[in-house]
């Protein structure tokens, strides 16, 4: 009896003694899942993270302060085009769609003029700040020219219930809208688009669109309003052939 119980009491030892090696040798599963889910989350969110943009602007041919991610053409044109627009302004629509994109296309793309977008949201306006914020953000990632189309394109529609995401995100992939929302709810670029503001204000801007034309001798000429493409070509012929 006495050598029975020896024998079981020695079989439990060992059972103990070999079950506190295995799980020495194999820790609990549950331990290797949740610190495995720590590092991927730790490397998701150091991947996710992107260094914030440098808000930088440049001078060009005495004009200062230019967002060169809202400025198109060659640095070295003979003429600076400065325009201070509002999304929400009919009459900026116009300038846009029947005078700047012919500009755009017969001056710029050319090298004979250098053109500046400048925002100058008016406050009788609900939404024209916030459409400003959508396109200065769709600047800073390449798609200006896309954006501000689809924004003054759809200028009646969004002006009577305020998407203006919805007509941005139509424009956009859904990744460069994810991009673009992230910007707009940071509030990044809100420095440069008051800054603007404030340029427009010392002009001053009583009024949109107000555009300002600079020569390389130093001499500006503000066109007030709307101005058709065929009058402001034959100013900026006569200003392109002084160089």
């Amino acid at each position: 009896m006495i050598r029975r119980l020896l024998f079981a009491f020695a079989t439990v030892l060992i059972f103990i003694a070999l079950n506190s090696t295995l799980l020495a040798a194999f820790p609990p599963q549950n331990s290797q899942i949740k610190n495995t889910a720590t590092k991927a989350k730790a490397s998701s969110q150091t991947k996710a993270a992107d260094p914030a943009p440098v808000l930088t602007t440049i001078s060009v041919n005495g004009v200062n302060d230019i967002d060169p991610a809202k400025a198109f053409g060659s640095k070295n044109a003979p003429v600076v085009m400065e325009i201070f627009s509002d999304f929400q302004c009919p009459a900026c629509k116009q300038l846009f769609t029947t005078t700047t994109k012919k500009v755009m296309d017969n001056y710029v793309s050319t090298g004979k003029v250098y053109l500046i977008h400048r925002d100058f949201p008016l406050p009788m306006h609900a939404y024209s700040r916030v459409a400003a914020s959508y396109s200065r953000a769709a600047a800073h990632i390449g798609r200006c020219e896309e954006v501000e189309q689809a924004i003054f394109q759809s200028q009646e529609r969004w002006e009577m219930n305020g998407d203006i995401q919805g007509t941005v995100a139509d424009a956009l992939s859904p990744a460069e809208m994810k991009k673009v929302q992230v910007f707009v709810d940071a509030k990044t670029f809100e420095p440069l688009i008051e800054k603007d503001r404030q340029l427009g204000l010392l002009v001053p801007v009583n009024q949109t669109p107000y555009t300002i034309l600079h020569t390389k001798s130093g001499q500006t000429f503000p066109v007030v309003g709307f101005v058709s493409y065929d009058v402001l070509k034959t100013f900026l012929d006569q200003l392109v052939s002084q160089k």
